[in-house]
């Protein structure tokens, strides 16, 4: 009668040991951060700035973005871009800053579905100086979710003489003067785009 009644027992446990256990439902996994998240490297080295920079422009993280320049950061646009502009050069170059770099970048983030962008290096930096610059070939291509360029691929093609300061241990952009291609392209450069989009 005991061994029947332990049997009993051991069979009412398990029951209620599995019904217990069916009221739980597996953790769902954790999915990928929101957009706009970003890997970010403190940058010790310019080439770690660079990476920093395409990084959060193929991102769009605006946060990451601001992070790369200086406070009292500066752009300067080609001549001939400023030139061709007329009397909207002033309007759409003059006294550029950090602010209207940010700005700006935040407009093209709304309107681009699609960033991407490929330095090449033209003139290495000295970096045993804490004021260096680099000279970088770029070409930067957007696929346009909206804006005049809706559903199309538009390449801007130029190159970049990028002045950078090491504060800390961490270098930051304080000056970007932009340059048309040595050889003639159709590609607008990167200062007309970012014309396009100050406001």
């Amino acid at each position: 009668m005991k061994k029947r009644a332990h049997y009993i027992l051991a069979g009412l446990l398990a029951l209620l040991l599995f019904s217990a256990g069916c009221l739980f439902s597996p953790r769902e996994p954790d999915g990928p951060p929101d957009g706009g998240e970003t890997d970010w490297e403190t940058p010790v080295t310019t080439t770690i700035l660079r990476t920093n920079l395409k990084a959060a422009l193929e991102g769009e993280n605006i946060g990451n973005i601001s992070d790369c320049f200086t406070d009292d950061y500066a752009f300067e646009v080609d001549l001939s871009d400023y030139i061709d502009a007329g009397a909207e050069g002033d309007v759409r170059y003059a006294n550029w800053g950090k602010a209207d770099e940010t700005q700006a970048t935040q407009a093209i983030f709304a309107g681009a579905s699609e960033i991407n962008v490929t330095f090449v290096n033209a003139e290495p930096p000295d970096e045993t100086q804490d004021d260096t610059y680099r000279r970088e070939d770029y070409v930067l291509t957007i696929f346009w979710q909206s804006g005049q360029n809706i559903n199309e691929e538009i390449t801007y093609k130029g190159q970049a003489t990028i002045y950078m300061r090491r504060e800390q241990s961490s270098w930051a952009i304080y000056r970007w003067v932009d340059s048309r291609t040595v050889e003639p392209s159709e590609n607008e450069t990167w200062g007309v785009l970012r014309g396009d989009y100050r406001q």
